[in-house]
């Protein structure tokens, strides 16, 4: 993965919903800008749907910059593992974890 998004004042936490999974980010700079916080979530999330693509899956990808949030929502017969060791490893890519 080419990023230019070099995370290092991020985390995400994934969390289980309903329908799907939401990536829920939260800063470890108290002073850390929030357009670098809205530009950091689109890049995961232009990498989540790049993914998804290329896995053939047919989640609704959706950014709430202002709540620094990522909602995932997975389609009936998908796999809820297999979407959540997807979000595991992109995160792992973008050093969220």
């Amino acid at each position: 993965m080419t990023s230019r998004f070099h995370n290092q004042l991020l985390r995400a936490r994934v969390q289980r919903t309903a329908g799907g999974f939401l990536l829920a980010f939260t800063r470890t700079s108290p002073g850390l800008d929030l357009r670098f916080i809205a530009a950091g979530l689109y890049e995961v999330a232009s990498e989540m749907e790049r993914r998804s693509h290329d896995m053939g899956a047919c989640w609704a990808i959706t950014v709430d910059a202002a709540r620094a949030r990522i909602a995932m929502e997975l389609a009936r017969d998908d796999s809820a593992a297999r979407a959540e060791q997807f979000l595991h490893d992109v995160l792992a890519g973008f050093n969220l974890q």
